[in-house]
């Protein structure tokens, strides 16, 4: 009997011990998952909205397609001052016609360095290069 009840009292630790790092483990690698998909998802909506920045009037479908998706992906996913900066890029959009979305890409660059754990930078000026294209239809050396 004295040897039956530390015995037990070990083996009782020992399983509830593993239950409870099975557990923290699990939650610790779910968070791990959220936080991964979110920036992925987040990440790939800077790199729409960069692609559709400062193009006047030669916007494609594609381009304007990808912007309204990164737009959704940021009001879903993004932190309050990504979802405030979205609302207020939607907003001009729409009273305006057009919008500067410098201001949302910032907020957006700054949070997903932060997440990934960056120095924290100032958006540079200029923030993305633009190569000019030929009109549709003519060559490349005219």
């Amino acid at each position: 009997v004295a040897v039956v009840v530390p015995l037990a009292s070990a083996l009782l630790g020992a399983v509830v011990g593993g239950v409870v790092v099975h557990r923290l483990t699990g939650a610790r690698d779910a968070r791990n998952a959220q936080r991964s998909s979110r920036v992925d998802h987040l990440i790939s909506a800077y790199r729409r909205l960069v692609a559709a920045s400062n193009r006047a009037q030669d916007m494609t479908d594609e381009q304007a397609s990808g912007l309204e998706s990164a737009i959704a992906d940021i009001v879903l996913l993004g932190e309050r001052a990504e979802v405030d900066q979205a609302r207020k890029f939607l907003l001009r959009f729409r009273d305006e016609g057009g919008a500067d979305t410098g201001p949302l890409l910032a907020a957006l660059r700054s949070s997903l360095r932060r997440e990934l754990m960056l120095e924290e930078l100032p958006m540079p000026d200029p923030y993305m290069l633009r190569l000019g294209r030929p009109p549709a239809g003519a060559s490349a050396t005219e």
